[in-house]
């Protein structure tokens, strides 16, 4: 997998723009009582990617019901959850840290803002907690052969688009559902 879209501050505002596009479809279907969805965006301070992109303003893009007030917060390829860490840099700093070690590891780290207790709490989530989540068990059977251990390498590999910034912009959206509990309620 290549690891230049960590660098690449234009692959981020393509991410920008593909959860822009999930969250007009969201407003655009409404709430599930009839009520009209209001922009109820949030403030997030990211970590990870590129100095360029962390220095903008960001802000999780979120709904609120003007009826039963319920929040819709639609799925994203920025964030996987409540990480503070970009979904790009967890998601390839995770595969890579099964490839490294010692001054690359430390390299990595150190590129990254990373701290290498983290990349250890994030590898123990992949291949420990996720592969336990309804998520994966529900979505798991769409690879077959089964994908191999370690994740999430063993995950991007399945993914066979060519280009490096497709390919993670599909793993991406495949693991979007993990970003948000309230999309779809």
């Amino acid at each position: 997998m290549c690891h230049t879209a960590l660098r690449d501050p234009k692959f981020y505002v393509l991410l920008s723009q593909i959860d822009a596009d999930r969250a007009a479809e969201v407003r655009a279907a409404g709430c599930s009582c009839g009520g009209v969805l209001h922009s109820a965006r949030y403030p997030r301070k990211p970590r990870g990617g590129p100095l360029e992109y962390r220095q903008l303003d960001h802000t999780r893009l979120s709904f609120c019901c003007n009826r039963c007030r319920q929040r819709h917060t639609p799925r994203s390829v920025r964030y996987l959850g409540r990480r503070v860490y970009l979904g790009t840099v967890v998601l390839l700093a995770s595969a890579l840290r099964f490839a490294l070690s010692g001054k690359r590891l430390h390299e990595l780290c150190v590129r990254l803002c990373v701290p290498r207790s983290t990349l250890d709490r994030w590898r123990a989530w992949w291949n420990s907690h996720f592969p336990t989540t309804p998520f994966w068990q529900a979505r798991r059977a769409e690879f077959m052969p089964p994908v191999c251990a370690p994740l999430p390498a063993g995950l991007l590999a399945r993914f066979t688009v060519t280009d490096p910034f497709a390919r993670l912009s599909q793993a991406l959206r495949f693991l979007a559902p993990l970003s948000t509990v309230t999309e779809g309620r």
